[in-house]
C-alpha cells in the first residue's frame, strides 16, 4: 500500500496515469476496466499497480477510493463504432448523405491508416463517461493502441481476428500495415471475413488470432502519453477536462522547479567543494600569503570601523539638520502618521502644500490616516480629493489622492 506521502510525490512527479478501457457504456456487467499505470524507473517497463473491472460507476468509485478523485483518465474507447481507412480513401465518400463535419477523422502517427467515427456517437459516448464523474484528458479509439501491439506479416495479406465479450473483430493488414478494421456484434466472423475479402479483393489471407489484453493496452497508451505528451497523440476531438489539464500543468511545473533546485544545489555544492580545495591548497603552499591575507582582513575590519564611525557622525549630522530645518520636521511628522497599511506612491511638496497619492488596504485604514493628519498640529486644510477601489497584485485596495498644508 502506497503511503500518503508516497502518493503525493507520485502525483507531483507525474509518475502514473489512470487508463479507462470501456467496451460498452450500456452494459450492466464488466463493461469497463480502470487501471493505474506506474511509470518504470529508469528504462524499466511500466507496471500496473491497480486494476478493477466492472460498470462505469464501479470503476469511478474504485478510482476515488484509491486517491484518484481529482485525476483525469486516458479514455480508451472500444464502444464507439469506427471504420479504418487508408490515406488514399476519403472517409466521406464511403458514407453518402453525410456532411464532412459529421465525422471525426483521426490519423495515426505513422500515417499508415486513419480511424473514422461519427462525431455525434463520440460525443454521446464521452458524455456517458463524464456523467459518472470521470475527467477525460484524451479520448483514444482502441484500434490505435491495438495497431501498435499486433505483429503482422509483411509478405502476405493478414486477417487478424478476435472473438471476445460477444463481439467479433477483424483487421486486414497488407504489406505490414493495417488498412481496414471492423467490430460487429456476435462471435461469428465468417460473414465479416467474406465481406472483407470481396471489398478488398483478398483471396487467401493469413489468419492470425489476437487477444485484447487491457493491461498491455493501458501500458502502451500510458507510455505513449509520457513519450509524446497527450496533446500530440492521435485521438478523437473530445475536449480535455480543464481541471485535469491544470493538474498536469501543476505537476509539470513542480518537476521543473525540483530539477532547477537540484541543479542549483549541485552547483552550490561544487562551488563550495572547489573553494574548500583552493583554500586547502592555498593554506598549505604559503603561510606568508595567509598572514598577508589576515593583514588585509584586519585592515578591512579597521576600515569597516571607520565607516561605522562615519555613519554615526553622518546620522548625528542629519539629526541635527533635521531639527534645524522646518521642512524636514514637517516631513518627519507626515511620515510618522503613515501606518503599515498605507503605501505612498507619489509625494510632491510645492511650497507649503503636500500632494500625496497612494494605496490603503481598506477604507478604514484611509480614514485613520486622514484623522491622524488632521490631529497633527503641523498640518492644516487636510483634504481628500479622490478615492477609488481597485486591485494591486491581486489584492483589493483603495487608491487615494489628498492634499495638506504646513502650518506657517
Amino acid at each position: 500500500m502506497i503511503s500518503p506521502l508516497g502518493r503525493a510525490l507520485d502525483i507531483a512527479a507525474g509518475r502514473y496515469w489512470w487508463v479507462l478501457v470501456v467496451r460498452d457504456v450500456s452494459a450492466v456487467g464488466d463493461s469497463a476496466q480502470i487501471l493505474c499505470v506506474m511509470r518504470g524507473v529508469g528504462r524499466g517497463r511500466s507496471s500496473i499497480c491497480r486494476s478493477f473491472s466492472g460498470t462505469l460507476e464501479e470503476c469511478r468509485r474504485f478510482q476515488i477510493q484509491h486517491g484518484g478523485a481529482d485525476d483525469g483518465v486516458l479514455l480508451v474507447d472500444d464502444a464507439t463504432p469506427v471504420k479504418i481507412v487508408s490515406d488514399s480513401v476519403n472517409p466521406v465518400v464511403d458514407f453518402p448523405g453525410y456532411k464532412p463535419d459529421c465525422w471525426d477523422h483521426v490519423d495515426t502517427v505513422s500515417g499508415d491508416f486513419s480511424v473514422v467515427a461519427l462525431r455525434s456517437a463520440i460525443e454521446s459516448f464521452a458524455q456517458d463517461v463524464q456523467k459518472v464523474g470521470f475527467k477525460i484528458i484524451i479520448h483514444l479509439p482502441l484500434v490505435l493502441a491495438m495497431s501498435e501491439m499486433v505483429e503482422v506479416n509483411e509478405d502476405a495479406p493478414c486477417l487478424l481476428f478476435n472473438n471476445e465479450n460477444g463481439f467479433a473483430r477483424l483487421y486486414l493488414a497488407t504489406e505490414g500495415k493495417v488498412v481496414a478494421g471492423y467490430k460487429v456484434l456476435g462471435e461469428n466472423t465468417d460473414e465479416l471475413e467474406k465481406y472483407i475479402r470481396e471489398q478488398y479483393l483478398v483471396k487467401d489471407p493469413v489468419k492470425i488470432p489476437f487477444t485484447i489484453n487491457a493491461e498491455e493496452i493501458a501500458k502502451t497508451v500510458a507510455e505513449d502519453a509520457w513519450l509524446f505528451r497527450t496533446d500530440n497523440m492521435p485521438s478523437f476531438h473530445t475536449p480535455a477536462n480543464k481541471d485535469a489539464l491544470q493538474r498536469l500543468r501543476d505537476a509539470a511545473l513542480f518537476r521543473r522547479t525540483v530539477k532547477a533546485c537540484v541543479v542549483v544545489l549541485l552547483l552550490s555544492a561544487f562551488v563550495v567543494l572547489a573553494l574548500g580545495i583552493v583554500e586547502s591548497v592555498y593554506t598549505s603552499e604559503s603561510q606568508a600569503k595567509i598572514q598577508a591575507h589576515q593583514s588585509i582582513v584586519q585592515k578591512q575590519k579597521d576600515l569597516a570601523l571607520i565607516w561605522e564611525k562615519l555613519d554615526r557622525e553622518k546620522a548625528q549630522s542629519e539629526e541635527f539638520l533635521k531639527h534645524r530645518s522646518r521642512m524636514s520636521t514637517t516631513i518627519t511628522n507626515f511620515a510618522s502618521v503613515v501606518s503599515e497599511d498605507i503605501w505612498v506612491t507619489h509625494w510632491l511638496i510645492s511650497g507649503q502644500v503636500h500632494s500625496v497619492q497612494g494605496y490603503a488596504v481598506t477604507s478604514k485604514d484611509l480614514s485613520d490616516f486622514l484623522e491622524k493628519l488632521e490631529n497633527d498640529r503641523s498640518f492644516i486644510n487636510v483634504r481628500l480629493r479622490t478615492t477609488e477601489k481597485t486591485t494591486w497584485k491581486k489584492h483589493d485596495v483603495v487608491r487615494f489622492d489628498l492634499t495638506a498644508e504646513n502650518v506657517r
